[in-house]
């Protein structure tokens, strides 16, 4: 019984090695596209030219993989160049251009084709971009209110912990230097403010946590590109949506005392904030080169414009008056964002109108 429980455990085991073994070996095996790629590069070494476009044309459309299709291509171009058909190179240059725009000349690559290469230049169009990030808030005061005298208001506005966010974006490529950026994003994000009351004796916290629909637009330049590295700058504004806002507060004392603290319990405040606003924002960021796309991080500083808190509303909550003391002041929010991403590019190639001088 045990020896045939072993092997009903073995079996998957054994139908999964062998499964591996035989698609491990269906992939080494030469195709027949492979085959006539190896026999292409074999008369080109040995000058026979005449055959190759016709061997490597119905594999170009359905046959290779990326490393082979470049590798035929490349083959294709130099067969043309080497028979004077300086149409027929050109349009076999435009098409491994367009298919892998992120070619770049290898070290081997003989000079009538690197001459070639240089005539086209393969221009970014636009891209669409992932990113999530890490963000915290920044309170501007603009008036402040209290139940206390407001001379002698000692109170502190905190960013109230890291919080995420996520964002899709849209980018349209003025020129190789700069672009445009239009986004739509989810964030959460939230402020601790505390005031010390009555002498300083206690300590009044509230907490909001709020969830917005955020709508960036921005200008971007960049500095150059250092290797595979492209720092820029960032410059432009954003419109603001609050979908939903909760508030909690809490009282207690600082010194020893008989009297309990006082903790409230999270509720939802969004009918006094005001639900649309704006914002400038300015920041830094760099990108990473990796096939036809960009890895990418941004660190961004959102500056508020508008209050925030209705005032129509800010005596409306009975609890927070007279049981907290509380009342909301008159703020702007600002924020601090890191985000990463990736961005997918979509290129046009075209034909020099001027050929660069390289020498």
């Amino acid at each position: 019984m045990n020896r045939n429980f072993k092997i009903s455990c073995l079996a998957p085991l054994i139908l999964l090695i062998v499964f591996l073994l035989s698609v491990k070996t269906a992939y080494s095996q030469e195709t027949p596209c492979v085959s006539k790629l190896k026999k292409a590069q074999e008369l080109f070494d040995n000058g026979l030219i005449e055959e190759i476009p016709s061997m490597l044309d119905s594999c170009l459309k359905i046959g290779f993989n990326k490393e082979q299709t470049i590798q035929a291509y490349r083959l294709l171009i130099q067969v043309y160049l080497f028979d004077y058909n300086q149409e027929k190179a050109e349009n076999a240059m435009l098409a491994l251009l367009s298919k892998y725009p992120e070619y770049e000349l290898q070290t081997n690559d003989p000079v009538e084709f690197t001459n070639l290469y240089r005539q086209f230049q393969t221009i970014p169009l636009y891209s669409f971009s992932v990113n999530t990030g890490l963000n915290f808030t920044n309170v501007s005061v603009l008036e402040h209110y209290s139940t206390n005298n407001l001379h002698n208001l000692n109170s502190e506005y905190k960013p109230g912990g890291i919080k995420t966010g996520i964002r899709l974006s849209f980018e349209k490529y003025i020129n190789t230097h700069s672009w445009i950026t239009l986004g739509l994003g989810y964030t959460y994000a939230g402020y601790e403010v505390e005031e010390q009351m009555n002498f300083d004796q206690e300590l009044l916290s509230f907490t909001e946590k709020m969830q917005q629909i955020v709508v960036p637009h921005y200008y971007n330049y960049s500095f150059g590109k250092f290797k595979k590295f492209t720092p820029y700058a960032i410059v432009g504004g954003q419109f603001n949506y609050l979908l939903k806002s909760k508030g909690e507060i809490a009282r207690r004392s600082l010194v020893e005392t008989n009297i309990s603290d006082l903790s409230g319990v999270e509720k939802d405040i969004t009918d006094s904030r005001i639900r649309a606003s704006y914002s400038v924002l300015a920041g830094v960021g760099i990108r990473y080169k990796v096939n036809t796309g960009y890895i990418r991080a941004n660190f961004i500083y959102t500056k508020g414009l508008t209050n925030y808190i209705k005032d129509d509303t800010r005596y409306s909550d009975k609890e927070n008056l007279f049981y907290y003391n509380f009342i909301d002041d008159k703020i702007k929010l600002n924020n601090f964002a890191f985000t990463i991403g990736y961005s997918y590019i979509f290129y046009k190639t075209v034909k020099n109108t001027v050929v660069p001088n390289n020498n």
